[in-house]
């Protein structure tokens, strides 16, 4: 089975943003202070075992991933379901944004091979959700979710097996609106349902204890701007030049 290293450059900052408009400003250096060059280099040769260049793409948010996953998987060069290594500030699981309703209540009703082209925006795929569509569509067999200090939180109950937000198994449910909209009440009524959906088992992992325990085959990095400093731009390079052989990706 496929490996996939999906990278985030706020992952490579001391502290976390959190609920920001994904066309907002660039952080502030002083205040999300970034990794030194060689300790990012470190991680990846060291934690996550990249030596040297794979296969792979950098793109400035995080969300353009799912139409590149979708083009690979259709060009042959990528195989699902594949392992996703999320090395991320944010698990991109929907949580804080709209779009799981859509998800939850139109789109799982759908085949699996039909909900490879979802609506964008606000209340669909975005960069805070894409993931959670990608697992939609079976493209994913199971995620580390590799974060730094100050985050880890923030995966959905909604999308959790028997909606347990400390579950460590994700598996989406299709829901009637009359289904979702008690999940809404402070007390989080859950729907007596069985999901259909394959399970999806999800390893929460610190940063500082994470260590690959296999080789990759794919590198991807977001720059995702509105989650980090200009100041981390030369971190985005050097990753892209290092680790990135966008070249070579896409081709079966």
């Amino acid at each position: 089975m496929q490996r996939v290293l999906d990278l985030d450059l706020d992952f490579f900052l001391d502290g976390v943003a959190h609920f920001r408009g994904f066309d907002e400003d660039r952080l502030d250096d002083e205040e999300f202070p970034t990794w030194e060059i060689p300790e990012v280099v470190s991680f990846l040769r060291d934690r996550c075992g990249v030596r040297d260049p794979l296969p792979g793409l950098a793109v400035e948010n995080h969300g353009e991933l799912f139409s590149v996953w979708r083009d690979a998987i259709e060009a042959g060069a990528l195989v699902a379901p594949f392992r996703v290594t999320h090395v991320d500030a944010h698990a991109d699981l929907g949580l804080g944004d709209t779009g799981h309703r859509y998800l939850l209540t139109e789109l799982l009703y759908a085949e699996p091979q039909d909900r490879r082209h979802p609506r964008t925006g606000s209340d669909g795929l975005g960069d805070g959700t894409y993931l959670a569509f990608a697992i939609a569509c079976r493209w994913v067999a199971e995620i580390e979710y590799v974060f730094p200090a100050g985050g880890g939180d923030d995966l959905h109950p909604y999308l959790m097996e028997h909606f347990d937000p400390f579950g460590d198994t994700i598996r989406l449910t299709a829901l009637t609106e009359a289904q979702f909209a008690p999940m809404n009440t402070i007390q989080f009524e859950r729907p007596d349902v069985e999901s259909r959906e394959p399970r999806v088992p999800i390893h929460r992992i610190p940063g500082k204890d994470f260590r690959a325990n296999g080789p990759f085959d794919f590198v991807f990095l977001a720059r995702s701007p509105a989650f980090t400093p200009a100041a981390a731009d030369p971190i985005f390079d050097e990753i892209r030049q290092l680790f990135i052989a966008e070249g070579t990706f896409g081709s079966s």
